[in-house]
């Protein structure tokens, strides 16, 4: 080698040619790998020995089916990383996509780990066009729980929940085409009443069960709440909420037929976005919102606001 000229190396080791990376205790390495998605977490355990197996002791995995070529080696690479991981350690959180015709068998799979899970994020998606039904009772009863998140990626497939879900220590619920039912003899589902630690809920294009005519938001502890409609089945919607703070709507069908138990006096933040509603669901929101601070409201809602008070002038 030329006088002068330096030995180029690599970007992992100091200037003593040792891998410093490689040197760093466990726990360092699985803080670096845990920003990443778990397909590129095994992968990098190609670089030496020392990685092989870190991977097996994460405690939070995540899922793409985009990362892949195809969806039979996306659900082969979960199924290889569940069956290889260590199980004495527990898993914290986990985010994953259940895709194709053995969605169902991937969840089966993914069922015995979830224990001790507080953060579970879990998007299906079924290829087939015919309606059918989930059944994952294991999710709605869990103690750890903290945060989730559980979307029906296809509209045309609704995922029927438990009547009541029993998560005490669940704060944050995000749910995406399930469809709610009440009890027998009873036409109101109150799916929220057991989840005393709820702080915000969200609901994405949410229908109901045939005999069930009511939705009962009931959760003294929930301070935000959205809802976002797609479709046109109309139903009632009654907030027993005492201490909701942040409030919203997003239509383009339009309003259910909404109604509150409780005053609202918490309300801070309310946004309405609805494309057409009827003056007698706007006099009811009107009564709802007496106390909120900050209103935002769409061009229609504006408008009908604008009848109801024209009509009111005229009429008297």
């Amino acid at each position: 080698m030329e006088e002068g000229k330096e030995t180029k190396k690599s970007g992992r080791e100091g200037e003593d040619g040792r891998d410093r990376l490689s040197e760093l205790h466990d726990d360092v390495l699985l803080h670096i790998i845990l920003f990443i998605n778990t397909n590129t977490a095994v992968r990098i355990s190609l670089l030496s020995k020392r990685w092989n197996n870190l991977w097996k002791c994460l405690t939070n995995l995540c899922f793409r089916r985009r990362s892949f070529k195809n969806i039979t080696n996306y659900n082969k690479f979960v199924s290889h990383v569940f069956s290889h991981r260590d199980t004495s350690i527990p898993l914290h959180c986990l985010d994953f996509e259940a895709c194709g015709i053995i969605a169902h068998q991937l969840l089966d799979t993914v069922t015995p780990y979830l224990q001790c899970v507080t953060q579970l994020r879990i998007y299906l998606d079924q290829e087939s066009r015919d309606m059918f039904y989930y059944s994952i009772p294991f999710i709605f009863s869990s103690p750890s729980l903290t945060s989730l998140t559980l979307s029906i990626l296809c509209p045309r497939n609704i995922l029927n929940l438990p009547q009541s879900l029993h998560l005490p220590a669940l704060k944050t619920l995000n749910l995406t085409n399930v469809s709610f039912s009440a009890r027998p003899n009873d036409v109101c589902a109150e799916p929220f009443s057991n989840c005393f630690s709820l702080n915000s809920l969200v609901l994405v294009g949410c229908s109901l069960s045939d005999h069930t005519k009511v939705l009962s938001i009931s959760n003294s502890n929930l301070s935000r709440f959205t809802m976002k409609r797609y479709d046109e089945q109309q139903y009632k919607i009654v907030l027993s909420t005492p201490n909701l703070t942040h409030f919203a709507i997003r239509s383009y069908i339009g309003c259910h037929d909404l109604s509150s138990l409780s005053d609202l006096t918490l309300l801070e933040d309310v946004n309405i976005e609805i494309s057409t509603i009827f003056h007698a669901t706007v006099l009811r929101l009107l009564r709802m919102l007496s106390y909120v601070k900050i209103l935002t409201l769409s061009k229609a809602v504006i408008e009908a606001i604008l009848r109801v008070s024209y009509s009111s002038v005229f009429s008297s």
